[in-house]
Formats: structure tokens, C-alpha cells, sequence
């Protein structure tokens, strides 16, 4: 199975979580009644965002797309825990420190699955490279040259 068929399979099993536990909410408030739509987003979101935060790390793909399912992930990840702070009642405080963490966490895992290389280093960085106007004199030069000979 594929990294990404995982990842569908994992989301998809939150969603299914999400939609059991709030159906037997409805059925057994006395055992499930603290399970309302707060805590289905914190299952999702967070099963989500950890799974794209997973998949980012451990990818083939280029750096860019690495670093879109991190920033995904961790998008989904603020999402569930503003969640579990509504849900909980939690004081606002506490919710922007939280953010900084997961985002600072956040570009750290892109620092690390990308190994710190830009997403699109150009044939301009590298040794012995010519540009257009470069490339265009030494055509001319070798035209002239020929045309001599």
C-alpha cells in the first residue's frame, strides 16, 4: 500500500470515529454525552493533520510538497487545538501560545524533511553555469569562428 493511500485510509477511519462516537452521543448520553461537535472536529483535525504532518516527513516527493502537506498538517493540527480549547472552555490565553508552538514545531519538521535545500534550486546555482547573454557571445564567437574557416 502507498504512503498516501495510508494517509486516505487514516482520515477517512477519523471521519468514520467522528460520526460513531457522536451517533452514540445521541443514543447514550449518560456514557458518551461529553461528545459533542468540538470534540468530532478535534478527531478529525487532529487525526488529519497528524497524518499529513506524518506523510511530509516521510515522502519521496519534492521539497516543495513536503513542505505543503507539513503546513497542511499543522494548519489542521492549530485547527483541532482550538478546538479541544472551546471544548474544554479553556481561557483564550492560552490559545496563541499553543498556535506558536505548533507552527514553530511546525517549520521545524519542514527544515528537517527537507534537509534544509531549497525547494527550487535553479541551474543558476550550480558550478559553471552560463547565462543567456554568456551563452549567446560564445555562440557568436564560434559562428564567427567557423564562418573564417
Amino acid at each position: 500500500m502507498s504512503k498516501s493511500f495510508l494517509v486516505k485510509l487514516l482520515i477517512g477511519l477519523a471521519w468514520v470515529a467522528a460520526a460513531v462516537l457522536w451517533l452514540l452521543s445521541v443514543i447514550l448520553p449518560d456514557t458518551f454525552g461529553f461528545f459533542n461537535l468540538s470534540w468530532a472536529v478535534v478527531v478529525i483535525a487532529g487525526t488529519s493533520g497528524v497524518a499529513l504532518l506524518l506523510r511530509g516527513l516521510v515522502s519521496d516527493k519534492a521539497g516543495i510538497l513536503k513542505k505543503i502537506d507539513i503546513a497542511l498538517g499543522a494548519l489542521l493540527v492549530i485547527i483541532a487545538a482550538v478546538s479541544v480549547a472551546f471544548a474544554l472552555a479553556l481561557p483564550e490565553s492560552y490559545v496563541w501560545p499553543v498556535i506558536a508552538v505548533i507552527l514553530t514545531v511546525a517549520g521545524l519538521l519542514s527544515l528537517l524533511a527537507t534537509g534544509g535545500k531549497k525547494w527550487d534550486g535553479g541551474d543558476n546555482e550550480q558550478v559553471g553555469y552560463k547565462d543567456y547573454r554568456t551563452r549567446k557571445a560564445e555562440e557568436e564567437k564560434r559562428n564567427e569562428k567557423e564562418d573564417e574557416e
